[in-house]
């Protein structure tokens, strides 16, 4: 009888384990699929343009093995800041491999975009998407170029991101990859002097700017 009883107690001591861990499962995959990908389009706290030089670093976490990488005008991890570029003009999915540090990464664009492959020389137009692998961006970047429009199978006015991928070792001292996207040329620049509303700025010299 007390046999019985106490069989009947770790059955449901395991079950309400098994079913507490699959609730929490549940809302993670909620949360990290719908709730966490509006929170992050929230608008940037960056209130000025980007500038040549500016980089952003991103490393994959380990447990959930993805990361995405917004490129916006207001919002995103990059926030431009400038009236040419959409919302969610660039969208980065990163995916790691379960056992080692290999990673896919694909591109999704939602605006006019030129693209370099890595060790290519020359861009072309970017289609809806493009997929390649971490270490074929290691010392040899992945470029591309954003705007508002392309005319003539050109792009007058852009900004350029590059996006490499290069190892450290975390403070563990184990060694992980690491993503950074950096600003490159931005033609033919920004005007900060002009700024419109919703505090975003416009493709043009700065007035007294030095002529290249």
């Amino acid at each position: 009888m007390f046999l019985s009883i106490a069989i009947l107690d770790s059955f449901i001591l395991v079950l309400s384990g098994v079913l507490t861990i699959s609730v929490l499962g549940l809302g993670f995959v909620v949360y990290n699929q719908f709730i966490h990908p509006v929170i992050s389009r929230k608008e940037s706290d960056r209130y000025i343009p980007v500038q040549t030089g500016d980089k952003y670093d991103l490393v994959v976490d380990e447990l959930t093995r993805f990361a995405t990488f917004h490129i916006g005008c207001k919002t995103g991890q990059l926030a431009t800041r400038c009236n040419a570029i959409s919302e969610d003009h660039l969208i980065f999915q990163f995916k790691k491999s379960r056992d080692s540090e290999d990673y896919t990464i694909t591109v999704l664009k939602n605006g006019p975009t030129f693209y370099k492959p890595p060790r290519m020389e020359h861009y072309g137009k970017m289609e809806s998407k493009e997929s390649f692998e971490s270490y074929e961006i290691i010392g040899h970047p992945a470029e591309f170029r954003i705007s508002d429009k392309i005319a003539k199978e050109r792009m007058v006015n852009f900004i350029e991101i590059s996006l490499t991928s290069s190892f450290y070792f975390n403070r563990s001292g184990k060694e992980r990859m690491k993503f950074t996207f950096a600003v490159g040329k931005i033609q033919p620049g920004i005007n900060r002097k002009v700024r419109f509303r919703g505090d975003v700025y416009g493709f043009g010299k700065e007035e007294g700017a030095d002529e290249d």
